[in-house]
């Protein structure tokens, strides 16, 4: 913790330390969890279902160059290899990129919360 959160700590009444307790970072399990709360939960259950196909699909053409023979069908099984695991790659940068923007926005709320409390 550094010197203004140390400052910060200090200048809350005791029932904002409570609600700074309550609402306060999450964890990093409690952050992905998130991502399917709310009303793009079944984007993230849908990116959640492609991502698995998606991988067990590079998996399966990941099997199929190594097993063949001609160089052209080894090279053709690779490409679809790397193209499903650069997609999977995609859709898991979005999940990292939706669990940051629900930290942002609960950290908007928190302040605009100590904004109403302070405005009373």
């Amino acid at each position: 913790m550094d010197e203004l959160d140390r400052k910060i700590e200090e200048a809350l009444s005791a029932e904002d330390r409570d609600l700074l307790d309550r609402f306060g970072e999450q964890g990093l399990f409690a952050q992905w969890f998130s991502v399917y709360d709310g009303k793009m939960r079944w984007i993230a259950v849908y990116a959640t279902v492609l991502t698995f196909v998606l991988f067990g699909a590079a998996v399966y053409c990941g099997w199929k160059f190594f097993a063949a023979t001609v160089a052209l069908d080894a090279a053709r099984w690779g490409a679809g290899a790397v193209v499903l695991m650069v997609m999977v790659g995609f859709l898991k940068i979005w999940f990292w990129m939706r669990m940051e923007s629900n930290r942002i926005l609960r950290e908007v709320k928190r302040l605009e919360l100590q904004i109403a409390r302070a405005a009373r």
